[in-house]
């Protein structure tokens, strides 16, 4: 028999927020936006030791940790100084870049037998989004006295085809948890010894400094706060066990990273637990996600920060968590993360992360209700890669969020949010990847990305996800119009075939490839074109470098001093000896901003650009052709 726990939340936005009439405790913070006493710093690719060493003396700086794979230090500052020192490092040349460490939010808002507060015969008919025929099932009803269970009922089909894409896998199903891809879930931990997610937690961490553990010292990636055991149920109960609620994922693996932690607050006048996820432990969790061999990575949290008064401050886009973005994709990740729960289309991070070129490197998800409409509260634009179920989602919390003993039965609740919409996407992506190894189509390639023939399996995925979404809606809705791709749909994914393009006939001429590199120390820039191709050779590289100067020549290599920072859009075409050019392949140079340096090149003029801020940056022209930079 479930517990039902019914919390007493006001409103969907404000669902972390929660007022607590209690005595002021020691450890309440004043709310912010950022963390008060961090920053986070990248010295610019070369800057010896000893010279980040003296940066940090001259400054008071402390550095406390760096984080793998983007080399970027989490500094402790004296509180209350981050403006002065984020300004303070940004002037050192040896600094690529300087930022604070903003808080991201979590907003919260045949399995066992019934009868359901709905009147269902067994659980699985409450997950309305994995199949629904029209069936009666529970929502959360809000009034001034509290909260209370109420029935509805949706509209058939208004789903995401869960079992049509479970029959699809067939026996792989009943296979370990290793014969599927993990999916690492970034959130405030989880609850692994609840019934529902036995056996499901490969991997347990702490990212979150220890400081930030409140209320939570039992046991690693412990969950006081309950969003991440909810997410992680999601995506990961344990299916067809004749208990609780059934995963999207199904047989899935879960890796446990605590990137977030609740928190207690004031704003001077009241009280609230808020779940806060720090940048820093962000950009951790993704990275070590990445080092660790996970292929999809999901983040149910975004940049916003909510008052008393449910008033929504959006915080900026992170250097460090858009690099760690980039850098587990290029791992070979695919990453989901919540649109955000703001009803417009103002762009939400890490959801929004994008290379510089503007290729989007996180499936940004939407949330759509039991008709699927776009639930009011749901961050929409052609930003957001597809919606998925969000409104009016049961699933599992901790098990003493209900008074349970450990592990011998399941405190469920019903949430909203586009942290809800995320994990069904999240365990689509597992699903995808567990179909393309069964039919033997994943080649692991050292130091690289896994390819499925030529074209990189996380990319292959996340085609597969977005071109098998439906594009039209139960009731017949355009769910094209505020989404790139419309909902989700498993059953499409796992059908949908994506041929690549037919290769040119050898005996056709081909037209030029325009394809450059580039490293800069300081404002001087060097340029490498060595590996644009042409079948007759090439006879011009024709060079606008952005700032007003071009230059024709008939070598490879050149070069170019800037005369100041900025952004400089470069384009190169190249003519051959027939007199045909290239599409051009363009790059941005970037002085002062984010990113190592990189490059364009190819005939649809693909790209990406990069950044130097005082040291040196570098992308050969074979790294930038295939886009390794």
């Amino acid at each position: 028999m479930l517990r039902i726990l019914l919390v007493t939340l006001a409103g969907l936005l404000p669902a972390t927020v929660t007022a607590a009439a209690v005595p002021e405790p020691a450890q309440a913070r004043p709310l912010s936006t950022l963390a008060p006493d961090r920053i986070l710093v990248r010295f610019a690719p070369g800057t010896a030791a000893a010279d980040a060493a003296l940066v940090h003396q001259r400054l008071g700086g402390r550095p406390l940790k760096t984080i793998p794979g983007i080399d970027v230090t989490l500094v402790a500052v004296p509180a209350g100084s981050v403006p002065a020192m984020v300004a303070g490092y940004a002037a050192n040349p040896n600094v690529q870049y300087a930022e604070p460490d903003y808080h991201r939010l979590l907003v919260i808002p045949n399995e066992e037998e019934g009868p359901t507060p709905a009147g269902g015969g067994n659980y699985f008919e409450e997950q309305w989004y994995l199949h629904n025929t029209g069936q009666a099932h529970s929502y959360v009803h809000r009034t001034p006295f509290g909260a209370e269970l109420r029935t509805t009922w949706g509209t058939a089909d208004a789903d995401i085809d869960a079992p049509e894409a479970w029959d699809r896998l067939g026996d792989l199903l009943g296979q370990p948890t290793a014969a599927m891809p993990a999916v690492a879930v970034l959130d405030s931990g989880a609850d692994c010894n609840t019934l529902e997610l036995q056996g499901k937690c490969l991997h347990k961490e702490d990212v979150v400094q220890a400081a930030e553990l409140w209320g939570c010292t039992d046991s690693t990636a412990c969950d006081s706060l309950g969003h991440g055991t909810f997410v992680a149920s999601e995506i990961g109960a344990n299916t067809d066990n004749g208990e609780g609620i059934a995963g999207a994922g199904w047989n899935v693996g879960l890796g446990i990273f605590k990137a977030c932690y609740q928190e207690l607050v004031t704003d001077g006048l009241s009280y609230f637990f808020v779940g806060l996820c720090p940048v820093s432990a962000s950009a951790e969790a993704i990275t070590r996600a990445a080092d660790l061999g996970y292929r999809v990575i999901n983040m149910s949290y975004g940049s916003d920060m909510i008052d008393s008064a449910g008033v929504i401050t959006p915080t900026d886009a992170s250097n460090a968590e858009c690099d760690a973005v980039e850098y587990a994709w290029n791992k070979g990740v695919v990453l989901v993360a919540g649109a955000g729960n703001n009803g417009d289309s103002e762009k939400m991070y890490p959801a929004a992360c994008a290379r510089d070129d503007g290729a989007s490197l996180v499936m940004a998800v939407a949330a759509t209700d039991h008709n699927d409409d776009r639930a009011a509260f749901s961050t929409h634009g052609d930003w957001v890669s597809l919606s998925a179920p969000g409104k009016d989602i049961i699933g599992i919390l901790p098990d003493a969020h209900c008074g349970l003993p450990s592990g011998q039965d399941s405190c469920v609740d019903w949430w909203s949010g586009t942290s809800m919409a995320s994990p069904l996407v999240a365990a689509g992506a597992a699903l995808v990847w567990a179909d393309l190894h069964a039919r033997g189509m994943v080649t692991e390639v050292e130091g690289s990305a896994p390819l499925c023939g030529d074209i990189p399996c996380q990319q292959l995925v996340r085609a597969r996800l977005e071109q098998g979404a439906d594009k039209s809606g139960a009731k017949a809705q355009d769910l094209l119009g505020w989404t790139r791709h419309g909902r989700l749909n498993l059953a499409g994914a796992l059908a949908a075939e994506i041929t690549e393009p037919e290769p040119p006939d050898p005996g056709t001429d081909q037209p030029p490839q325009a394809i450059f590199g580039y490293s800069c120390r300081k404002l001087s820039c060097s340029f490498d074109a060595s590996a644009s191709t042409d079948d007759h050779g090439i006879d011009q590289y024709h060079w606008t470098f952005g700032d007003g100067t071009t230059l024709t020549t008939n070598q490879p290599l050149t070069g170019h001093d800037y005369g100041g920072a900025g952004s400089y859009p470069v384009t190169l075409v190249v003519e051959d000896t027939a007199g045909q050019a290239s599409v051009p392949a363009l790059a941005t140079v970037s002085i002062s901003t984010r990113g190592p340096g990189s490059s364009g090149g190819s005939t649809d003029g693909g790209g990406e650009g990069g950044g130097d801020s005082g040291g040196e940056t570098n992308c050969p022209p074979a790294k930038a052709a295939k886009g390794k930079c």
